[in-house]
């Protein structure tokens, strides 16, 4: 291939991106145009692991040329057959024939190895293309009785209606733990309210083959003054469903996922997936996160497609949820070194979730190198000072925080405070009495806080 016609076409697969919206494909090109083709490359490999055809088809031009490496037919070959295999098929044309029936065996296995990892196929089975999140044969778990939540008197006084989108775990006993607020409008003012309801709410726990089984759970919790109905009149989603419609990736993930959830939005469950996808496509590190862990919820089905590539790049996104999975896979393969390095990145978060696992980790993993007790406490007296104050988990969290840094007497109290707080809704409190046991005898715990009992 030629430089000539190689430019052509690196020119035909740039108009192709720019019509889906993909800024980074333009900082890809933009390198590519400056000369700065290691960096180039790295922009497009980044697109084509999450199915880009256009960033695949450049990789493969890029390949052939020699740009960011010596000349490689057979990478090249392989990148052209992947991207005409995911949408690519009119840029590649027919230059992919004779191309092909020029590689010796080992360029064509060479070949075959990158269609392995990044063809359609493959990137379906991984979960990139069309990702699925159902488990047939797992009868998920449903709400039994829900207390109304309280309407938060400043918010109702201010006329203020909200909504807070979260994921819970629910325990094989049919109780609520550990929430995750994924979306909150307003940000603040509503949360503790949802949160506070959920705890208290009583589920049939997920079934497998007629044994229950603990598992996620995503909620929707809408303070309304006028009706469920007015939700779709917030202001934020108001204004997010013409941004969502024109590609902006923050408000297709606030519109799709809350879509998933309420029909009242008047969009489709169908319509709300596609903006999540195409928002976590498009670079998005929320709907990226979101897909990755809706994946790794449901890994049990499809052990294959986990997450884990979408969570990365939720991760590179600036994602501290994601930061936060990652470590612990990390710290599941023994790696401590580098799950420290995310976790002090994922500790500077406001995410309620995320300060509570962090300073979890860093106070009482089992994991010696990993544990960082000044980090701890100070992420933990940030848990402690916020708006969510039913949750038992959390002071349990303070307290182990405490104990790490040799504050026992501090420990005692808050672990105490969690056991009271647990024992009204009924948990299963025996290990928080063997922490409290410790640190009452002077002695931090290290383990599992999240340990289902």
């Amino acid at each position: 291939m030629n430089t000539r016609k190689s430019s052509a076409l690196l020119a035909a697969a740039a108009l192709l991106a720019a019509s889906a919206g993909q800024a980074d494909f333009q900082t890809a090109l933009k390198d590519y145009n400056a000369g700065r083709y290691e960096a180039a490359h790295g922009e497009f490999l980044t697109l084509a692991e999450l199915g880009d055809c256009s960033s695949q088809f450049n990789l493969g031009a890029m390949a052939l040329k020699g740009q960011g490496g010596p000349p490689d037919t057979a990478s090249g070959v392989g990148w052209l057959q992947v991207a005409a295999d995911n949408g690519c098929q009119q840029l590649v044309g027919n230059r992919l024939t004779p191309l092909a029936a020029r590689l010796s065996p080992d360029e064509t296995r060479a070949a075959a190895q990158i269609v392995g990892r990044y063809g359609r196929e493959a990137l379906h089975a991984a979960g990139v293309i069309d990702p699925d999140f159902s488990c047939h044969d797992i009868i998920p778990a449903s709400v039994l009785l829900a207390p109304q939540p309280e309407y938060p008197p400043r918010e109702q006084a201010a006329r203020r209606e909200g909504m807070v989108i979260a994921a819970v775990s629910i325990g094989v006993d049919g109780r609520a733990r550990d929430p995750e607020i994924l979306l909150a409008i307003p940000a603040e003012g509503f949360t503790a309210s949802a949160v506070e309801a959920w705890l208290n709410t009583r589920f049939a726990p997920a079934k497998r083959n007629g044994q229950a089984l603990s598992s996620r759970l995503l909620l929707k919790q809408g303070f309304a003054l006028t009706g469920e109905g007015a939700l779709a009149d917030l202001e934020a989603l108001r204004t997010a469903r013409p941004a969502a419609q024109a590609g902006d990736a923050a408000a297709a993930y606030l519109v799709g996922l809350t879509g998933t959830l309420d029909p009242s939005l008047g969009v489709s469950y169908a319509r709300a997936s596609q903006l999540l996808f195409g928002a976590a496509r498009d670079g998005g590190p929320q709907a990226q996160y979101w897909i990755g862990s809706q994946l790794r919820a449901s890994a049990l089905c499809h052990p294959r497609a986990d997450g884990t590539i979408w969570l990365r790049h939720a991760a590179d996104g600036g994602s501290a949820s994601a930061q936060l999975a990652l470590a612990s896979d990390l710290l599941g393969a023994g790696q401590a070194a580098q799950a420290r390095v995310l976790l002090q990145q994922a500790a500077l978060s406001d995410s309620y979730y995320v300060r509570k696992h962090v300073a979890a980790l860093l106070a009482a993993s089992s994991e010696q190198g990993v544990r960082d007790a000044a980090t701890a406490r100070s992420v933990a007296l940030k848990l402690a000072a916020g708006e969510i104050q039913s949750d038992p988990q959390m002071f349990e969290v303070v307290a182990a925080a405490h104990a790490a840094s040799g504050e026992f007497r501090e420990a005692a109290a808050q672990q105490r405070l969690a056991i009271q707080k647990a024992q009204k809704l009924d948990w299963d409190t025996r290990a928080m009495s063997e922490r409290l046991s410790d640190y009452a005898g002077g002695k931090p715990w290290s383990g599992d806080l999240f340990a289902s009992p």
